[in-house]
């Protein structure tokens, strides 16, 4: 159901842009691009032909071109690389998550790649090397490496002061994880109890060790599995001495899902997931399909 309403919702989308474009009034083309989010305009240009797939993107919000790039498939990608300067380009990879520009930086110039690079600190750059070390396609390469923890022995006024001194948390935080001394995971404490229990409560008495932590070589396809089966948000990512490594969250496993629903729709019309999906094989295909 969710699917074909996404479908229907990319079809109406797609009249419209192709309406405008073809009566040549960009402006309608650039307001409608720019209310949609990245995902949606990464799924709307894949589904343009060539010549109109270039203009919309040049209309795209240069602040959303990183995570637009994130969200195609690899040919369209690289046409859509193509179309960039470099500026462009590092502008666009320095805007991202560690665990997005992990998927993004192998397709990059070299000399893009070598700028992304410069302009992080050692920090982010261990941390963008520690993904790129595990093989695709596992919870180490979805994993992002920004995680907020706190120790047992505090109590919830020092954690929420410490949270008001950091001043904003990584996107879907709905946990914050107990670690000790050797960054080893005890558990972790929801937001919802820090701000419902006594400035003075101990830690130690609000840590949930219900959530079962993802091991980092966790195939991707059974980490999804797993998000959907528990309605998770988020969940921590291990090694095998159980050192807290990163999380997985529900944004990343969505675009797993997706990718795989696309892949069998592809694989039943004979084509590539990876495929531009207006080659000539395709626009037959598509014809057929309508």
């Amino acid at each position: 159901m969710a699917e074909a309403v996404r479908h229907d919702k990319t079809a109406r989308q797609l009249r419209l842009l192709s309406d405008a474009l073809d009566s040549g009034r960009l402006g309608p083309v650039r307001r409608l691009v720019n209310t949609l989010s990245p995902a949606e305009i990464g799924n709307l240009l894949e589904s343009l032909p060539p010549g109109k797939r270039s203009v919309v993107w040049g209309l795209v919000d240069p602040e959303d071109d990183g995570e637009v790039l994130v969200h195609v498939g690899e040919e369209v990608r690289e046409s859509l690389i193509a179309d960039m300067d470099e500026d462009e380009l590092v502008a666009a990879a320095s805007d991202l998550d560690i665990d997005d520009l992990a998927d993004l930086v192998e397709d990059l110039p070299d000399t893009v790649i070598e700028e992304v690079l410069k302009s992080m600190d050692r920090e982010n750059r261990e941390r963008l090397e520690q993904v790129l070390s595990y093989e695709e396609d596992t919870a180490g390469r979805l994993m992002n490496p920004d995680v907020v923890t706190v120790r047992a022995d505090t109590t919830v006024d020092v954690v929420l002061r410490y949270l008001r001194l950091r001043g904003e948390l990584p996107d879907h935080t709905d946990h914050l994880y107990v670690v000790n001394r050797r960054h080893h995971l005890i558990g972790w404490v929801a937001l919802q109890d820090l701000v419902t229990h006594d400035p003075g409560t101990p830690i130690n008495r609000l840590i949930d060790d219900d959530l079962t932590a993802i091991h980092v070589n966790e195939p991707a396809d059974a980490v999804a599995r797993k998000f959907s089966d528990h309605d998770w948000i988020s969940a921590p990512v291990v090694d095998e001495s159980n050192v807290l490594l990163g999380r997985i969250t529900i944004d990343d496993v969505v675009d797993i899902i997706r990718e795989q629903a696309e892949h069998q729709a592809l694989s039943a019309a004979g084509l590539d997931e990876d495929e531009d999906l207006f080659s000539p094989v395709w626009r037959a295909t598509r014809r057929r399909m309508l």
